[in-house]
């Protein structure tokens, strides 16, 4: 399974040796990849996924430096990353952030593209009580997750809460990595011990989707959600409450028996209904042709394909047959025709010689796909710039101190508060 983490990249850490990290991407100029984190949350929130899931492929996706912030809002440059993100085969995609305010259109048309091509999103909830979920976690088909204290009790004193959340999931005191150039501080360990957050709630509620779905690699995403949501608290199945669902519970969804399938996904859609977008888990947009693709790095959907795609390339492979038949036929009698033409022309004209004139037959091929490059927008470092009326971020949790930027703080930016 391959996860995304769209936060501020993934260091080089001794916690990641023998792990699967790819190289990733980043927004900001003059970056290859997403294997720089110079703040450490990115770096932390993926250790939180390889909890639940060691085995599992991080995709680091360097939204953000830690230093500065969106600006309020997002722009093309991340509505880009989010769509490549799906693109190259991520199944599951961590957002551990959120913005506060209405979602936009583009916002919702966003996440519809990336649910729409197979994938889970996860995000954080929040860590302001009494404070309203912002987006992606407010979002219909959303995972959204909020924080669980060290007994599996509703973290109230730090995480936000609302009808929208999902799950609840780790997020009290917890040793995260910190890569030797962050602001974590720590020590020479390279370790320290912050308030989680509902950040890393969300890493380890993704790395619980990612062991499910590796489990059950016929299911597709909308019933590895599902599962997730019927096996979390007393497993009822039941909604309500501070912890939505209950707690995400991980034994229980790779192992209970009888989980009713579903033909969508459970939480809605952001536009609606499914497909709203126009994409589908098959749809070949990936960067690079299929024959080149690395193993894993398929278009949309599971890493390991869903019976569904199963099905559905059987079907096109059915159909794609059967066109090269036809048209091979076609071309046949075509070329027959053609050949008994020119015969009687040559004989009207004397001394023709048909090898001085080849023609050539053939396909044209069509245009291949165009390369990925992520829009960029007006914004500093890349960013596009932000749209007018949106609120900022909310307030980062416990251990998680300001930015430089005071006016609007970022959601992740790690700082001194409540370390030790």
């Amino acid at each position: 399974m391959t996860i995304a983490i769209m936060d501020t990249g993934v260091a080089d850490h001794p916690v990641f040796e023998g792990k699967d990290v790819l190289p990733g991407f980043s927004l900001l100029s003059g970056e290859t990849d997403g294997r720089t984190d110079v703040d450490g949350h990115g770096t932390a929130v993926a250790a939180g996924v390889l909890l639940a899931a060691p085995e599992a492929t991080i995709m680091p996706v360097r939204l953000d430096s830690g230093s500065t912030d969106f600006g309020g809002a997002l722009g093309e440059a991340e509505y880009g990353a989010f769509r490549r993100a799906a693109d190259e085969g991520a199944d599951v995609l961590v957002v551990p952030w959120h913005i506060t305010g209405e979602a936009f259109e583009e916002d919702l048309e966003t996440i519809q593209y990336v649910i729409d091509k197979g994938a889970i999103v996860v995000a954080s909830s929040g860590n302001e009580p009494g404070e309203q979920i912002g987006f992606p976690a407010s979002t219909p088909g959303v995972v959204a997750v909020t924080g669980a204290d060290e007994n599996g009790d509703f973290l109230s004193a730090t995480s936000t809460t609302g009808p929208e959340v999902v799950l609840s999931s780790p997020a009290d005191e917890m040793t995260v990595p910190v890569p030797s150039t962050g602001s974590l501080g720590g020590d020479s360990s390279g370790y320290s011990v912050v308030t989680g957050g509902t950040s890393m709630g969300a890493a380890v509620a993704a790395g619980v989707a990612a062991l499910t779905w590796s489990a059950h690699p016929d299911l597709d995403a909308s019933n590895v959600i599902q599962r997730l949501i019927q096996t979390a608290g007393d497993g009822s199945g039941t909604r309500g409450g501070d912890t939505g669902f209950g707690l995400v519970d991980a034994d229980q969804a790779v192992n209970a028996g009888d989980i009713e399938q579903v033909d969508e996904n459970p939480l809605g859609y952001p536009m609606g209904e499914a497909g709203a977008s126009g994409a589908t888990p098959d749809d070949p947009t990936s960067e690079a042709p299929e024959e080149e693709q690395e193993p894993g790095a398929v278009s949309g959907g599971p890493s390991t394909s869903a019976g569904g795609n199963k099905e559905s390339n059987l079907s096109g492979m059915i159909v794609v047959a059967a066109a090269v038949v036809l048209v091979g036929a076609a071309i046949a009698v075509w070329l027959v025709l053609r050949g008994r033409g020119r015969k009687a022309a040559q004989a009207q004209q004397p001394g023709f010689n048909a090898g001085n004139d080849p023609t050539q037959v053939g396909y044209q091929q069509p245009a291949p796909n165009p390369t990925y490059v992520p829009p960029m927008g007006g914004g500093q470092q890349g960013y596009g710039g932000p749209p007018p009326g949106q609120q900022g971020y909310s307030s980062p949790p416990p251990g998680y101190g300001q930015p430089g930027h005071q006016a609007e703080p970022s959601p992740w930016r790690p700082g001194d508060p409540n370390q030790r």
